[in-house]
């Protein structure tokens, strides 16, 4: 073979490597991914307080919360990124609202609508127009803060699709109750009252806030007029006059105070008074005393109480 022909093979040759590799690059090309579309996030249908059916995120991911009970969300760890901080208890959140912007009280629309929420729950549901103007930011529900801490519970489990969570939480709850009461050892007689003391008034409270865990099954007995006058008549709490003291005392009397010296002055006076010493839970070291901070049943707060309660009544 002639060197003229090996050369011809050896042009022809590398030509076709030549191509063979052009097409391969020109194919690659072709076949290069394009950028994926990004996902639409899942919504389902929710019925609201108002019976109207609204489209919501099935998993929010940027929550907006306005009203009184942030620590319960805290508790169910929700993404909230705006809340209005007013109305929070360092208390019990400590170290828990680092990521989340306060957007004042009730909430700045402006604010609320920087943060780019995916949803939205109101507690001040009352508002029709502001429900309607927070709705035009991100979907909005109404909720109904004032529910009993367990139907809270249920309903933010609907909301977030997280109900295993909340029925775990529910029954964690109800466990670490039940054993807190062993701990303190109740003849089932034993009733309880819950004063509040805010500034000049002096309250009674029924079965929520404090009594929400006072008056649990295996818990305090509830006085007759506390029964009848407060709890039967779907009130929370009534305002209270000094000689009705006798009329509501149970045997176990607990205090709440503001931390200011008006509600100071007043508990302290009424504490000194002849009708408050003769009281029987009085004369028998039945009395204790706490914040007003625990006034209250959000989720984190209960959490903390069954740790505090035994303490209060071993001082």
């Amino acid at each position: 073979m002639n060197n003229a022909f090996k050369k011809n093979i050896m042009l022809w040759v590398g030509l076709l490597l030549l191509l063979t590799t052009l097409a391969a690059c020109s194919q690659s090309e072709n076949t290069d991914p394009q950028p994926a579309e990004q996902a639409t996030p899942a919504i389902k249908s929710y019925t609201t307080q108002t019976d109207e059916q609204i489209e919501i995120p099935t998993h929010p991911q940027r929550v907006i919360y306005l009203g009184s009970t942030l620590e319960d969300l805290l508790a169910m760890k929700i993404p909230v990124v705006g809340a209005n901080l007013v109305n929070v208890n360092n208390i019990f959140s400590e170290g828990l609202l680092t990521d989340i912007q306060d957007v004042g009280n009730p909430g700045d629309l402006e604010k609320i609508a920087s943060l780019q929420p995916d949803l939205i729950l109101n507690g001040y549901s009352q508002d029709a127009e502001r429900n309607t103007a927070l709705s035009k930011i991100a979907p909005t529900i109404p909720f109904n803060s004032a529910l009993p801490y367990k139907e809270r519970v249920q309903e933010l489990g609907t909301i977030f699709s997280k109900q295993d969570e909340a029925e775990q939480w529910i029954s964690k709850f109800d466990s670490e109750t039940q054993a807190m009461w062993d701990q303190i050892k109740l003849t089932e007689a034993e009733t309880a009252t819950v004063f509040l003391q805010l500034g000049k008034q002096l309250y009674v409270m029924g079965n929520r806030s404090l009594g929400a865990v006072l008056y649990q099954e295996h818990g305090f007995a509830v006085p007759r007029a506390v029964e009848e006058n407060i709890i039967s008549q779907n009130y929370t709490f009534i305002e209270l006059s000094e000689e009705l003291l006798p009329e509501y005392a149970g045997d176990h009397l607990f205090v709440l105070t503001q931390d200011n010296n008006e509600s100071k002055t007043e508990s302290d006076d009424l504490q000194k008074s002849p009708l408050w010493k003769n009281l029987p839970a009085v004369q028998a070291g039945h009395v204790y005393t706490a914040s007003a901070d625990w006034n209250t049943d959000n989720l984190l707060a209960l959490e903390q109480l069954l740790k505090e309660l035994p303490k209060w009544m071993n001082r």
